[in-house]
């Protein structure tokens, strides 16, 4: 199961310190049992949410889980709550595991829009099943080059196209 977050953080002035913090961040909800793995990029196309992360969950329990709760979850996310805009978070379902995605590689990521003109072949379709549940179907594919998407990022917004600004990080190592 993925756990989806999209957002905006619209002070450059405090983007090297935010992703320092994000890291942190990642590295403390992988420490919540159900955290599997997280990778987080950046939008190539602007658009209303430029920041993603992905999450390899265990499932939707965790979220109601003590540890989540303790360690996880908006309450956890300090003063860079109110400084992150557009956020959404979102629980998909239809894979177990998130994409491998490496540095050269992009994310094409689909928002309730299914009627783009030449899906890439490994395009898999996610259905939104909790959280804010501001999306209803996801397709996502990794892609090499994101130029046969980006004018049609450009004119829709529910064409997304987004980079990689971290490895995928596996909870492996990590302590309960």
């Amino acid at each position: 199961m993925i756990y989806m977050v999209e957002m905006a953080f619209r002070h450059p002035e405090r983007l090297a310190e935010w992703h320092e913090w994000y890291l942190a961040h990642i590295d403390v909800l992988l420490t919540v049992p159900g955290f599997r793995a997280s990778q987080r990029f950046e939008a190539v196309v602007d658009n209303p949410s430029p920041f993603l992360a992905l999450h390899e969950v265990s499932g939707p329990e965790l979220f109601e889980s003590a540890a989540y709760r303790g360690r996880g979850g908006p309450a956890s996310t300090g003063e860079w709550r109110n400084l992150q805009s557009n956020w959404h978070r979102n629980l998909l379902d239809g894979i177990e595991t998130t994409p491998d995605v490496p540095p050269d590689a992009f994310v094409l990521l689909l928002r309730d829009v299914r009627d783009i003109e030449s899906p890439p072949a490994d395009l898999t379709w996610l259905q939104g099943v909790g959280l804010d549940r501001t999306i209803a179907a996801c397709g996502l594919a990794v892609i090499d080059d994101p130029a046969p998407y980006a004018g049609l990022a450009r004119r829709d917004d529910r064409v997304r196209l987004y980079r990689p600004i971290s490895g995928k990080i596996r909870a492996e190592g990590h302590s309960a």
